[in-house]
């Protein structure tokens, strides 16, 4: 039965939500050190990165269903407990296999915390405090990412390299702990009319991400002028790559057999089809590509390339996530105002700011901390408008009735965003590093991220004027 009042103090689902990208993020700066404890090739750290988005991509929506059927402030309870386990667990990964293995479980656990929070704030709030609430969850999810960086580049650098990483891994447990802790606060709801599950459909969708990521992280491995160099990791990449097209075609056709047989869906088409659904799911798949992405170049490139700590890399964005909370903040005044546009003011900003960086990269311009931090307010600024308003102004689009499943909708493509943005950009950079000098090939990679910011820009414009029934 849905809840009717719920305490102001929603403050355990904010840190849940930060929680869910600031995993993503404290692994991105701690790279380097994995690298060098574990002597993991460049080409597989991606994958680690890349495993927690697949497993939590493939698990949001089923689990979503799961906290409808048997109660939200339950499954916040389960999953937020589960992301402290696992995150000891991966911490103590012993080789690469047990790291993968522990970010993919990570990743299940935060498919079971992340949909009872938009749920919970549907379900339980009502008129502008729903309103202040999901533009909050906006707020937290971006600004974990960019956290993430800054705060797991401070641990990283407070232990030798080859604790550093463990000791930011163990910082997720920590959060998740406080957000377990103060589950006391939230109300309990439920579904009146719960869906069923689509386990064959969540498989499906797992699978078909896991072979992707993994077939485009090989593909980094190879030799760019001689593949051939090496046929067995050429023949499993196009295995892997092959194997990935053909569990989307059979998962294409096995949405269609659901939605023609009225059985319940991981992706149903009834909603996908909505156009401001599926325009919301393709913004947040290409904002967070193109962020985690940014956030894991620019660690390699500042600590690796420019030999930086990882306490200087992960500080040196301070500007950038100021300029994103404080345009957050003022997002959602200003999509009351302006309504769509203001995603596509987000987006010229960005692309702006990338365009000079691009500039002072392939110039070399030293030193570059200085010169970074020119660009860093037009690109947290943009992404601020960017993503702060995202969910608000894709929730005021979409009608009533499917409601419900869209956060669930959107935060599965920001998620399989994220993987495939690592999987993609972030294993170009690892190429074009071993080809060119680094601050050339970070340069290229961020010509790819304008690409996409302007991208983003074309695909919001086509919210102005779309109605919710």
């Amino acid at each position: 039965m849905e809840a009717q009042a719920l305490s102001p103090r929603i403050w355990p689902l904010y840190i849940a939500t930060f929680l869910s990208t600031y995993i993503f993020a404290v692994a991105n700066i701690s790279v380097p050190g994995m690298q060098a404890a574990l002597d993991i090739p460049g080409s597989r750290t991606t994958l680690v990165i890349g495993a927690y988005s697949v497993s939590f991509a493939a698990g949001l929506i089923i689990c979503g269903r799961l906290g409808d059927n048997f109660g939200r402030r339950r499954l916040f309870r389960i999953g937020t407990l589960s992301i402290l386990v696992t995150s000891v667990l991966t911490a103590l990964a012993p080789t690469l296999g047990f790291l993968v293995l522990g970010r993919l479980l990570q990743g299940c656990a935060a498919a079971l915390t992340t949909p009872q929070i938009l749920s919970s704030i549907q379900a339980t709030l009502r008129g502008r405090a729903r309103i202040r609430a999901i533009s909050g969850y906006s707020i937290f999810a971006g600004v974990g990412t960019i956290g993430g960086n800054i705060v797991g580049g401070t641990i990283n650098s407070m232990f030798p390299v080859e604790y550093g990483w463990r000791a930011s891994l163990l910082s997720i447990a920590v959060i998740a702990a406080i957000a377990w802790a103060g589950t006391g606060y939230l109300a309990e709801s439920k579904s009146n009319a719960p869906e069923g599950f689509d386990f064959p459909g969540s498989g499906l969708v797992a699978a078909s991400l896991l072979c992707l990521i993994t077939g485009l992280t090989n593909a980094s491995a190879l030799d760019p002028i001689n593949p051939l160099r090496t046929p067995g990791m050429l023949a499993m990449t196009l295995g892997l790559l092959l194997a990935s097209a053909v569990g989307f075609f059979l998962l294409a056709r096995h949405l269609l057999n659901r939605e023609l047989s009225k059985l319940p869906s991981v992706l149903p088409l009834h909603v996908i089809t909505e156009p401001a659904v599926r325009v919301g799911m393709v913004l947040a798949a290409l904002f967070f590509l193109m962020l985690s992405s940014f956030m894991y170049n620019y660690a390699i490139l500042t600590q690796q390339g420019f030999g930086w700590n990882p306490l200087a890399s992960g500080l040196s964005l301070l500007v950038l996530a100021a300029s994103f909370v404080l345009v957050s903040t003022f997002a959602t005044r200003l999509l009351a105002a302006f309504g769509p546009r203001v995603l596509i003011v987000g987006a010229v900003f960005q692309a702006t700011g990338l365009s000079v960086l691009a500039v002072f990269a392939f110039a070399d311009l030293q030193p570059f901390i200085l010169w970074f931090q020119l660009t860093a307010v037009l690109i947290g600024g943009g992404q601020g408008l960017m993503f702060g308003p995202l969910i608000s102004v894709v929730m005021n689009h979409v009608p009533n009735r499917v409601a419900g499943l869209t956060g669930g909708l959107i935060a599965t493509a920001q998620q399989a965003g994220m993987g495939i943005g690592v999987a993609t950009l972030s294993s170009m950079f690892t190429v074009l590093i071993a080809l060119l000098p680094v601050h050339t090939a970070f340069g290229l990679v961020v010509c790819a991220s304008i690409v996409c910011s302007l991208a983003f820009a074309a695909v919001a414009s086509r919210l102005l004027g779309q109605h919710a029934e």
